[in-house]
């Protein structure tokens, strides 16, 4: 009867001291209560391991999380190396990975790198028409974007075909074939905090392994400097471009081109977005009319037809007598 009496109490009294200890550790707001499923199932070292004290709990916790900080401030260059406390966009991100963030079909390429591990397919085709001087085909405008050794890190390799109909100076010239390699990478910098942007570099290059009628024959390099702001998350954001690279002119000569981007993305939908960019060219060593400043207005949609697939359409028109009268193309983003 008395071990009967023994069993009985401390079943009733087991039962109690863990009801305690739940009601406890939601009145303390400490770490012996992390949620609905740990109140309902208590943690194995809170019951069973009486060693384990509070404080070293809470040590344990701390540890955790300056190690998520550490992995999320890792995507960006500057994060990695001054143990940088990551944005909110990149905690979002970090939880659960948005849709892909393609360099296309704005001028300006995406401030984002495509994450370690990742690769994405960009491709496309543009129509330039300058009057009866200039008619222009450059297909498939393919860019592979890979994600390498750390999240902040993308290799870039790219390959494009022309067939163009020019008049210069009264001379009719033809232009087919395949335009030189573009190689490169992008550092995303650092993500935005409040009024700073996000940034990112893209030191590239081209390599001379075109055809004949379109080959630099030589290396042109350059390098991009890309900016993104998160004005209303969501809904609108805007992006800037400022470039500096050298480039083949029109008689197979290199000189430095200046180029910027100032890009308004509007939210249309969940799956559909607007945008509107001025574009500007500016070729201080080039000859010349070429000279001059060529400035396009240029508006398009992108529409998103799941997270890892984007289609785009784009049209602009030229604002400076130096630059092309008309443009138009179409393309897509693939994620894997």
């Amino acid at each position: 009867m008395r071990q009967r009496a023994r069993r009985l109490s401390i079943s009733l009294f087991l039962p109690m001291l863990v009801a305690v200890g739940v009601v406890q550790g939601r009145a303390c707001g400490g770490a012996a209560y992390a949620g609905p499923l740990q109140a309902m199932i208590p943690e194995r070292p809170a019951v069973n391991d009486s060693s384990s004290s509070a404080p070293e709990r809470s040590a344990e916790e701390n540890r955790e999380t300056n190690s998520t900080m550490r992995r999320s401030g890792s995507k960006t260059l500057l994060g990695s190396i001054f143990g940088m406390k990551a944005s909110a966009k990149d905690t979002e991100d970090g939880e659960e990975e948005g849709r892909l963030d393609p360099d296309r079909p704005h001028l300006p390429e995406a401030s984002t790198t495509v994450g370690k591990g990742r690769v994405v397919l960009e491709s496309g085709y543009t129509f330039t028409q300058n009057g009866s001087s200039l008619r222009s085909h450059t297909y498939p405008e393919s860019l592979l974007r890979v994600g390498m050794f750390v999240d902040w890190f993308e290799f870039r390799i790219g390959q494009n075909f022309v067939s163009q109909e020019q008049t210069v100076a009264g001379v009719h010239g033809r232009e087919n074939g395949a335009q030189d390699l573009y190689l490169g990478a992008k550092l995303a910098l650092i993500g935005q905090r409040q009024y700073l942007p996000e940034i990112a570099l893209i030191p590239q290059m081209t390599v001379p392994t075109g055809s004949r009628s379109a080959t630099a024959d030589r290396v042109l390099p350059g390098l991009n400097v890309d900016g993104g702001w998160q004005v209303i998350p969501g809904l609108f954001n805007i992006e800037l471009l400022i470039a500096t690279n050298q480039v083949r002119d029109d008689i197979h000569r290199s000189h430095l081109e200046v180029a910027t981007g100032l890009t308004a993305v509007v939210q249309v939908t969940r799956d559909l977005e607007a945008f509107i960019e001025w574009d500007a060219f500016y070729s201080p060593g080039a000859s010349g009319a070429a000279r001059g400043a060529r400035d396009y207005a240029v508006g398009g949609l992108v529409y998103f037809i799941t997270k890892n697939l984007a289609v785009d359409v784009r049209a602009g028109v030229g604002l400076t007598k130096e630059a092309n009268d008309f443009l138009a193309g179409t393309g897509f983003a693939v994620r894997y």
